[in-house]
């Protein structure tokens, strides 16, 4: 009888020595399971805000090319004739002098007006301040002015302002895309759309150009910056599809919705 109880004791005692360290091996392993997520969570942010910087100066840095091209390309050349047509006045020959006038002044205002455009174009926190459809819709103007391409931009539904850092990327995206059109795809035309859907928005932009080899589509080689889209695409929940345009060109869509799962 005696020993029974010994008995029940012992197991007793080590059934509970079992569970105590049961329950600080448990404790154990969360912890390292938290620092693990913790430290995972801190990465991602790092990497995300790095992301970040490198958009918002890459969006920087072409926003400068543009002005630059800008200047040269229309406001350079309002202004010289300008300058050539006041020189050609003649204060002798008064029937002329009101045109040559009228004429000079309508330059100026042409210059002025695209002077205003191009300080809106150095507010570099135009995507944070005014969305998406703002920002796209004044890139899409200064390259209409160039006149190279035939540019179609519409936007679908009831727009939705996403994240502003999900915008930004966004934007950097689209930046990407434009500039390998125009770069590589011997384009005449670009079609530019935005579908505000119920769940999510479809960013679609269509060329008409000379498309994308097979190898770069299928990822058996990189190229034209599609690793940086698709990172960037990952980054903030995005879907990236590139796809051959029909008849001809390439399409680039981007899909994101409204809530990540």
């Amino acid at each position: 009888m005696e020993n029974d109880i010994i008995l029940s004791i012992v197991m007793a005692t080590l059934l509970f020595l079992l569970l105590i360290s049961f329950i600080i091996a448990f404790w154990m392993i969360y912890q390292r399971r938290r620092a693990a997520h913790q430290q995972e969570k801190q990465q991602l942010k790092s990497a995300f805000d790095q992301e970040m910087l490198r958009a918002q100066l890459e969006i920087k840095e072409q926003t400068q090319k543009n002005i630059s091209q800008e200047i040269h390309d229309n406001i350079g050349q309002v202004l010289s004739l300008v300058k050539l047509n006041m020189g050609t006045i003649d204060t002798s020959a008064t029937p002329g002098l009101h045109e040559k006038i009228s004429d000079s002044k309508q330059l100026l205002t042409k210059a002025i007006h695209d002077l205003r455009n191009l300080s809106k174009s150095l507010d570099t926190d135009l995507i944070m301040d005014k969305g998406l459809c703002a920002g796209i819709g004044q890139e899409v103007e200064m390259l209409r002015r160039i006149g190279t391409f035939d540019i179609n931009f519409q936007i679908e539904g009831n727009p939705v302002r996403l994240e502003p850092n999900k915008e930004l990327i966004l934007f950097r995206i689209f930046q990407e895309v434009l500039n390998n059109i125009i770069k590589h795809a011997h384009a005449s035309t670009i079609d530019i759309n935005l579908d505000y859907q119920p769940q999510c928005c479809i960013m679609d932009i269509a060329d008409n150009g000379e498309g994308i080899n097979p190898n770069i589509l299928q990822g058996e080689t990189t190229g034209i910056g599609l690793g940086s889209m698709r990172k960037r695409s990952n980054l903030i929940g995005a879907d990236l599809s590139i796809a051959e345009n029909e008849p001809q060109g390439t399409r680039v869509k981007v899909n994101i919705p409204y809530l990540l799962p």
